[in-house]
């Protein structure tokens, strides 16, 4: 699962020993970026703090017997989105000098858990979106390879997970190419439709219900699977792993509890590995909170999001994570 920059030690305790996820997708987030920051050094002391965080992180869960991916969520060259994280969209396109510092970034975190057995893997960049690729610099199919390299240079074991782009959705997988690397899982985000994932979350909304129809069609369990189409035909078509890094509903939505069932239901019937999104970060995503949105607290009793996650948390093998 995913779980905020504030998780402690006892928290992990409850995510792993109580709630059974063996997985912590660690997000290296950047908030609050300068506005006119120039050159990289506020961006490596960034780094350099969040390694260092991820560093204690990676004690706990071994004390627990989970893995950590971790999750470059933020670039350098990135450029922050109107929620307000760096994110891999900006200059990282159109400067070759953020390209280089892309792969030196890499090289660096290599070297630094090179054989470390309690990271499952490296995810090479969060939800990158090329669609504005400046002469002279690599799109994200040329630039995964370049960094793929690059680790594998210096950790020639550990996994790979690439996400494709179109903000690493299942649509981005059409015309996407695997990399010619080994031990490489492929990574999609599951937000569809967002209509109803993300109803109230950036203004006022009308109720949403799921099943039912949103955005002038038909959604039930039938076509979430269709909308993730690109991700089952590109599994199949190259017989390659998928890790679903991210899916939710916000707590709100009618029906969340169901969406939620249904995807889990479909993941698993696929044998992928999933991370829910998130754990204790805000409260608009966590399942510990009620469908009340004014409603602050966290639930006394489970509410019907967290019974629905516990319940394939404990079910099976595949697949038990949850994002940080």
């Amino acid at each position: 699962m995913i779980a905020p920059v504030s998780l402690t030690q006892k928290d992990l305790a409850v995510l792993t020993r109580d709630w059974g996820a063996n997985l912590l997708r660690w997000q290296l987030i950047r908030n609050q970026v300068p506005p006119n920051e120039t050159g990289y050094a506020g961006y490596d002391q960034w780094l350099e703090r969040e390694l260092a965080r991820l560093d204690r992180g990676l004690l706990w869960a071994d004390k627990m017997g989970a893995k950590v991916v971790v999750d470059l969520h933020s670039p350098p060259g990135g450029k922050p989105t109107p929620s307000g994280y760096q994110a891999a969209i900006g200059s990282i396109w159109t400067d070759p000098g953020a390209q280089a510092k892309f792969i030196e970034v890499w090289r660096g975190i290599a070297a630094r858990y090179k054989d470390d057995h309690r990271v499952w893997g490296y995810d090479l960049v969060n939800e990158p979106d090329d669609n504005n690729v400046a002469e002279g610099c690599d799109d994200w199919q040329n630039l995964a390879l370049r960094a793929g390299r690059a680790v594998r240079e210096i950790d020639p074991a550990c996994t790979l997970i690439v996400e494709p782009t179109s903000w690493g959705s299942p649509e981005g997988f059409v015309g996407f190419q695997p990399v010619p690397l080994t031990n490489v899982v492929y990574s999609f985000h599951m937000y569809n439709p967002h209509e109803f994932t993300h109803q109230g979350v950036f203004g006022p909304s009308a109720p949403i219900t799921y099943p039912g129809r949103i955005a002038g069609a038909m959604w039930d369990k039938a076509a979430l699977e269709k909308s993730i189409g690109p991700a089952i035909e590109f599994a199949r078509r190259y017989r390659v792993h998928m890790y679903v890094g991210e899916f939710s509903a916000i707590r709100w939505a009618p029906g969340a509890e169901k969406y939620l069932d249904d995807l889990i239901s479909i993941f698993e019937s696929h044998g992928w590995d999933w991370s829910y999104h998130a754990f204790r970060e805000w409260d608009g995503w966590s399942v510990e909170y009620g469908p009340d949105k004014d409603d602050h607290n966290p639930a006394v009793q489970p509410p019907a999001r967290q019974k629905v996650l516990l319940k394939w948390l404990k079910a099976g093998e595949a697949g038990r994570e949850i994002n940080k």
